[in-house]
């Protein structure tokens, strides 16, 4: 009987894929000066034009949809230095809905 190892790439992009997710979704509890309560934030440290899978639409703070829409204001000046200076988004989605995975891009810090 044959056994199926991982080969190191695979063990790898499982680890990047770990650590994206990780990045984007690890709240971080903080507590506001002057308030005694403290309140949970997200603390995304993702870099802009790192694209994941993304289950339906509502989509975190700083994150487009992969749909072909065009990034042309200057708040997209660094995701247009990311994807090779394109002023619009490739169409990965195709027809994507809130009950469908979608691939969303990091774009603005």
């Amino acid at each position: 009987m044959k056994i199926k190892a991982f080969t190191m790439i695979e063990v790898m992009m499982a680890l990047v894929v770990v650590s994206i997710m990780l990045a984007v979704l690890a709240p971080v509890i903080i507590t506001p000066p002057g308030n005694k309560s403290p309140e949970v934030q997200v603390m995304d440290t993702t870099p802009v034009g790192v694209i994941v899978a993304w289950w339906g639409t509502n989509y975190p703070n700083g994150w487009l949809p992969l749909n072909g829409q065009p990034v042309t204001g200057p708040e997209y000046e660094a995701l247009r230095a990311a994807i090779g200076g394109l002023d619009t988004l490739p169409d990965l989605n195709r027809g994507g809905s809130e009950n469908s995975t979608n691939w969303i891009i990091k774009a603005v810090k």
